[in-house]
This record gives C-alpha cells, structure tokens and sequence, in this order.
C-alpha cells in the first residue's frame, strides 16, 4: 500500500497535535512511502513492525545527536525508522567504537533480462531481479517498450526463471543477458552517500557491501537443472554484466571516500575474496542455525543469497571485531535487519537509521522497480552530488 505518515497518523486513529509529529515539516509528513500497515503507536510516534520508531530529522538527531551532521540536502524531508540510538549513543559517549554498515542492492528490475532459448527454437525473457517471466511475446523486447510501459509490474508473475529451468533446463541451449544498467539511481547513491556521512560523523569503520555474489547465488540455484557445459558458460557471461554493474559502484564509492577519507573502511564484493571469506567463515555460528534457516524463506532458489543479506548488517562484527553496529540503509532492509539482530543478539548491539526508498520521475516507480528511462543514471564518481530526481 502506498500512504504518507500524515495519512498513517489519521488511520491510527489520532489527530496530528496528539502526536510527536505536530511540528515536524510538511515534505516529510507528505513523502509517499510503500509497504503494509504494520503500525501501532509508542507513546507519541507510529512504531512499524514492533521493530523501529518513525522519526523526523530533527528528532533523530535529538536522539542520536552525530546524525545532525548528515549534510545530503534532503534530509529533512524524510522520515526515518530507527531503532536502538539510545543505547548505540551511550556507547559511543564512553567512547566506545560504532562502526557503520549499509549499502545498495546490485542492480534492480528492468536492469538486466535474462533470455533462455529451447533447443526447439521456443525462446522466453525473465527479469533478473524479480525472476518473473515477461509476457509471451516479448522476446526481443527493447528498453524503448518501457516508454510507454508504465505499469506496476510489466513481468508475468505466473512463471519464474527458476520454474522454467525445472520445467526445460535439460532442453535449454543458450541463456544470455542484457544489461540495461547506464550507471547508478539516485537511491543508490543516496544508499552509499548517507553510510558515509553517517561513519566520518561517528569516526568509526565502514563496512559497504556491494552484493554481487548474493545476486550470482541465485544464478547458481536456478541453473541446477541445466547441462553442466551451459552453466559453466553462463556463469561467465553475468560474472562479465556484474562486474561492469559492480565497477559503477566502485567509482562512485571511490569518489565518497576521496571525500570523507574513512580511516577503517572495506567494500565487501565478490573480488575482495579475503574479506567475504572471513565473512562466510564467521558468520557461521550465528547464521547456520536451524531455527533461524527455516524462517528466512520459501524460495530454495533464494536461500543462499537470504543468508547474506540478513547476516551483511554484522559485517562490521566479522571485519573489525565492532560491537556496536549502527546500520544506515532504506527501509526495505529493516526485516534483514531485525533478523539479524536477533541472531546476534548476544553477541553486539545494533540499531539502525533507515531512510524512505525514492519515487522515480514518472511518480509511479520506486527507482529498483522503475523502467529504463525512468532510473534517471548518473556516475556520481566526480565529487559530491546530491543524487535527487
């Protein structure tokens, strides 16, 4: 569902003067945000998921006073979900270390297609990101169909790349891909601007992982049924599109800390081997655990790359040996996040700053779900931008 804190705070039964939002400005009560009504109250402010309080900028940093630092333009437009400042700000008041952690996903939908032709001829196009089948049709489908494509969701939800692999992976002959991606959203840049101001205000490590090998897991599932001479030579040819995905965010990485020059500061892909092996390797005890495997998802094909997204909040722990944890991230991660927690939860303290996902251009799409023309591409790597739409 689609709704404003505004609109939130009505359906919840109160009036804005009965709540901790009566002075917060118009732009951040109005930001359009998308997800279920998972919302109850905490004395004056909507609490989501029972997980983390909505926030306006300058309660949180009334809370957590190091966020006032945060100079990205339109900070004080968004309302933010956090959880756990409190304790976070005593530790770093005793001078204790809080490292910082957060980062994008590697590409969204309409960013790379993914087309599997049979042996017989018969050809189909999936998304990669979603894994849905486009319509029937649409094989040589085009980045100029999005332009008059302004649907929700222009993928067939009805078959997925990975029911198609069970169905025909041993009639398969050739699977390639597409990459659309120009370079990076502004969601994205905001997604490594806002972990990197927030690390310099704190003075701790920063950990950003850019999730390539998550996305090659999912790959690697959906490519069991194939013969083994077509997986090996489809592996190589995404491990080429991710690689020229990764680069874009490696260069505007590299322009961010040319910037705020953090003194203890990794990215975490899949050609920093050394660190995603120690990652792998000591997350082990926290994430391998039954309890927690069989609630992570329904999807099998998707397990692996789960287990990185919910254990990637505690990269900091693995990397550094940090105790305290502040993730800095969009709102979409909070489950990842909350997981992730309860796993380590006697093991560090985390909390968490997580800022709205963005409408694109059309005022229909989040950036991730928009199409081509709407991603509004940027390289950010020439100093400091603001990356809005």
């Amino acid at each position: 569902m689609e709704y404003t804190i505004r609109e939130m705070i009505a359906r919840k039964g109160r009036a804005l003067e009965e709540t901790d939002y009566v002075r917060s400005n118009k732009d951040m009560l109005d930001f359009r945000l998308i997800s279920g009504d998972f919302y109850e109250w905490e004395g004056g402010k909507l609490r989501f998921k029972d997980s983390g309080v909505i926030m306006d900028f300058a309660q949180v940093t009334e809370a957590f006073p190091p966020f006032g630092h945060i100079q990205y333009k339109s900070r004080e437009k968004f309302p933010y979900l956090t959880d756990n400042l409190d304790s976070l700000l005593t530790e770093w008041k005793r001078g204790k270390t809080v490292a910082v952690e957060g980062g994008p996903c590697l590409f969204g939908e309409h960013e790379v297609l993914v087309s599997v032709q049979l042996k017989n001829g018969r050809a189909r196009l999936f998304d990669y990101a979603n894994g849905k089948a486009y319509p029937p049709g649409t094989e040589n489908l085009s980045a100029e169909l999005f332009a008059t494509d302004t649907r929700k969701d222009s993928c067939d939800a009805s078959e997925t790349l990975a029911e198609y692999l069970r169905l025909h992976g041993q009639q398969t002959e050739r699977i390639s891909f597409r990459q659309e991606k120009q370079a990076l959203t502004p969601q994205e840049y905001l997604n490594l601007r806002y972990p990197f101001e927030m690390a310099a205000a704190l003075g701790g490590p920063l950990v950003i992982p850019i999730p390539d090998m998550s996305y090659c897991k999912y790959l690697l599932s959906v490519l069991e049924f194939v013969p083994e001479e077509l997986r090996a030579q489809t592996l190589a040819e995404f491990d080429a599109v991710s690689d020229c995905i990764t680069n874009f965010f490696l260069k505007a990485i590299d322009a961010l800390q040319s910037h705020w020059r953090i003194e203890h500061f990794l990215c975490v892909h899949k050609r920093n081997a050394a660190a995603v092996e120690t990652w792998y390797r000591d997350r082990a005890p926290y994430i391998e655990r039954h309890k927690l495997l069989r609630h992570l998802t329904r999807f099998p094909e998707k397990m692996e790359s789960v287990k990185d997204y919910v254990s990637m909040p505690a990269l900091p722990f693995y990397l550094f040996g940090a105790e305290n944890i502040l993730e800095v991230n969009n709102m979409t991660e909070m489950d990842s996040y909350r997981k992730c927690k309860a796993a380590h939860r006697n093991a560090l303290r985390m909390g968490c700053i997580l800022f709205p996902e963005l409408f694109s251009g059309d005022g229909i799409h989040l950036f991730y779900f928009a199409p081509p023309q709407w991603k509004a591409y940027d390289h950010y790597d020439n100093g400091l931008s603001e990356g809005e739409p």
